[in-house]
């Protein structure tokens, strides 16, 4: 069960006690520090990068409001929800993107539904993340004393030439020494060795034709072609249709 590190800031122990208590009995949270201060609160969240912050506003020195506020810039991502005895500052703190708000007395249920919606949204915000390294994930690879970054998605195919590899986008080839299978090792799971001499990136192929004893794969604003072998063309086919969810 994937775990949330939650820190307490707040300076009346009867309330940090009694947060414990009830965050106690959810086994998917953990408290990893508590400060009294804001000044101790940012330390620590610097020091611990937690995922959700119970923070009380009138606290002495940097108040709760100001502290938050700080850490927000260092962690961007994270969940803040006051918890406090003024309804005064509402407004304040949902605009700095609090997760929720609390009056105090502390409700176990108010406070577990705050948990649950910050617990949502931190899970949409790692998947969103996740999503954009997909987008953007690249290969490396050493071009004529170079190290050059290539999105994955603009590759076409990859193809063993002499002693070299080239690696073709639709309007580019890029030259490195390294062997097909070092760069097979990198690659997403939509590409594919279609070709002894060819690796494939199958989301781009829009057409396949007869040539021969083999079979040519041409692909979407491009005048490139790859091959693929009469022997690999019904598993590239439903690796295709799979893809596509066809």
């Amino acid at each position: 069960m994937e775990s949330f590190k939650i820190i307490i800031a707040d300076d009346n122990v009867t309330s940090r006690t009694l947060l414990r208590h009830f965050i106690h009995v959810l086994p998917q949270y953990k408290i990893v520090a508590e400060a009294v201060n804001g000044e101790e609160f940012v330390r620590l969240v610097l020091e611990e990068r937690p995922d959700i912050v119970l923070v009380d506003i009138n606290m002495p020195g940097l108040n709760g409001m100001e502290a938050v506020k700080i850490c927000k810039q260092a962690v961007p991502a994270l969940q803040i929800i006051f918890i406090t005895g003024y309804d005064e500052f509402a407004v304040e703190a949902f605009e700095i993107s609090a997760t929720d708000y609390i009056v105090k007395p502390i409700e176990r249920v108010r406070l577990f539904h705050a948990l649950e919606k910050a617990r949502k949204l931190i899970e949409l915000f790692r998947q969103d993340c996740s999503s954009i390294r997909k987008k953007d994930k690249r290969l490396d690879i050493k071009s004529q004393g170079s190290i050059l970054f290539l999105p994955l998605d603009d590759i076409l195919f990859i193809e063993k030439e002499s002693r070299k590899t080239v690696i073709h986008t639709s309007n580019e080839r890029y030259e490195t020494t390294e062997t097909l299978s070092e760069i097979e090792s990198r690659l997403d799971d939509y590409f594919f060795k279609t070709h002894r001499s060819y690796i494939v990136n199958l989301k781009k192929i829009v057409k396949i034709e007869p040539a021969g004893e083999t079979y040519l794969a041409h692909f979407l604003d491009s005048h490139k072609i790859a091959y693929i072998s009469k022997l690999k063309i019904n598993e590239v086919q439903k690796k295709i249709l799979a893809i596509h969810d066809i």
